[in-house]
């Protein structure tokens, strides 16, 4: 366990002790070390930025290497230990990882006296230095030779107060603030995402332990209890409309958070709703009916279609499939996707970025998997209150392949159907296959797509659709 150790030790490290020399090291150049900072009662000379771009790359690359050497060792711990040892173990590690991602959270911003990389700049480099430094710089628009030759004389004057600045007025380094502050937090931030994604496996593998099986299964025995006997709040269908109802959400949550939650919520309301059907006095349509109508009265966009997200599949070359499977690690949009905004550097392009991403897909899940819960309802619903409608058999075609099948035959090509819009052609074929509507609709989509932007899933409907064409010759 000494890899899981060392790298929790290493999210903790202070690395700005590496970036600052002592002012009369033999390794100082004033050349090239001429930022002084006050840090912790001592003045150091800061690195420089190649030297510390160079050093925080040499940390990260040890970060990856031991994050993966780490899981490897949890998973083999775990497979020695007791089921009820389990749980302790993992939540012991990950309570230790969040210590270190809450100290990291405060050295995002070095300029807040919490950051262990806040230091306060002095402006009292010799004059030689400063005219040296001022002479690489134009100042025909912004001031005069004699105000620079003003400014050099206050910062050597000989009153020590005077000459500890703090850098948001600090004349000398105006312009160097903002690089500098850049280069700082980067470091910092990129060990919290290594963090939390160490935190994400852990509790992944939590979810797998037996202990937490167990737990699962009896909160499962809960909820199938009769509805009567049900608080209302605690059912897996009003937590599916809640999500869906609440643009607010991403401001504590992540896209991909949400998508996750709706997934595990779609799999227990079935579970639900079989339970409901088979208490005594529900009439079996007009239940689900309800049900339907509590959905897609949410305030959730109902126009928010594939199209939606496409521009992020073509910019970070990735299809849908990888994204609703959660298995894109590794592609840089799980930057994007998976980490919160708030986290990222304030006003940052960065930030604006994941924002604007994660709201595209959080609206995208929202319609996606509120019609994946209307057609499953629908499919449940009888005929003259007798017949179930069972769901579609080995040898019936699902919505998808019918619709590649239309096309194949030309259907869409057909004066009658070639300029009519999407919601017309879906609204005609669903009379004619007896399918939901919506879900019609996004198969059509589909057609415009891709193929590197649909996955292995369309790709074996196409393959189906192919060889039943094959077998009529």
């Amino acid at each position: 366990m000494q890899n899981v150790t060392n790298f929790i030790n290493l999210l903790g490290e202070n690395y700005y002790l590496d970036f600052i020399i002592q002012p009369y090291a033999e390794e100082v150049d004033y050349e090239k070390h001429f930022v002084l900072v006050h840090y912790q009662d001592k003045k150091y000379y800061e690195q420089t930025h190649e030297f510390i771009q160079i050093r925080q790359n040499e940390i990260i690359n040890d970060a990856k290497l031991l994050f993966q050497k780490s899981i490897s060792d949890i998973y083999l711990e775990v497979s020695k230990r007791k089921n009820e040892e389990i749980e302790k173990f993992l939540n012991f590690n990950i309570q230790a990882a969040k210590v270190k991602l809450n100290v990291l959270k405060n050295d995002f911003y070095v300029e807040n006296e919490k950051s262990r990389y806040c230091a306060i700049l002095y402006d009292d480099a010799d004059t030689q230095t400063l005219e040296t430094f001022f002479s690489k710089r134009d100042y025909s628009s912004t001031t005069t030779n004699i105000e620079i030759k003003s400014i050099i004389q206050k910062l050597n004057s000989g009153d020590s107060p005077k000459n500890l600045l703090p850098f948001n007025t600090s004349d000398y380094f105006l312009e160097f603030h903002i690089q500098r502050y850049k280069l700082l937090s980067f470091l910092p931030f990129k060990l919290f995402h290594i963090g939390h994604r160490f935190v994400f496996e852990l509790e992944k593998i939590k979810e797998l332990s037996p202990v937490s099986k167990l737990k699962k299964a009896k909160l499962k025995v809960e909820q199938s209890q009769p509805v009567s006997t049900m608080n209302k709040k605690d059912t897996y269908f009003d937590k599916f409309c809640e999500l869906i109802d609440d643009y607010t959400i991403l401001k504590k949550s992540t896209a991909i958070g949400v998508m996750i939650d709706l997934q595990l919520c779609l799999k227990e309301i079935k579970s639900e709703t079989l339970t409901e059907l088979q208490e005594k006095g529900v009439n079996r349509n007009d239940h689900l009916e309800f049900k339907i109508n509590e959905v897609e009265k949410r305030n959730y966009n109902k126009n928010a279609d594939i199209h939606y997200v496409k521009k992020w599949f073509n910019e970070y070359q990735i299809g849908l499939d990888p994204i609703l499977n959660n298995s894109f690690q590794g592609n840089p949009i799980e930057l994007v996707l998976n980490t919160h905004y708030n986290d990222m550097e304030k006003f940052s392009p960065e930030k604006d970025k994941a924002y604007n991403a994660q709201l595209d897909f959080y609206q995208y899940f929202c319609r996606y998997y509120a019609n994946k819960l209307i057609e499953y309802f629908e499919s449940k619903m009888t005929i003259n209150e007798n017949i179930i409608i069972e769901t579609e058999n080995a040898n019936q075609l699902s919505v998808n392949q019918a619709i590649i099948l239309l096309d194949k035959l030309g259907v869409f090509s057909a004066d009658t159907f070639e300029n009519k819009p999407n919601t017309k052609k879906a609204k005609l074929i669903s009379q004619l296959l007896g399918k939901n509507e919506k879900n019609i609709k996004t198969a059509i989509e589909k057609l415009e797509l891709k193929k590197s932007e649909l996955g292995a899933g369309y790709q074996r409907d196409l393959d189906k659709v192919q060889q039943l064409l094959n077998n009529l010759e």
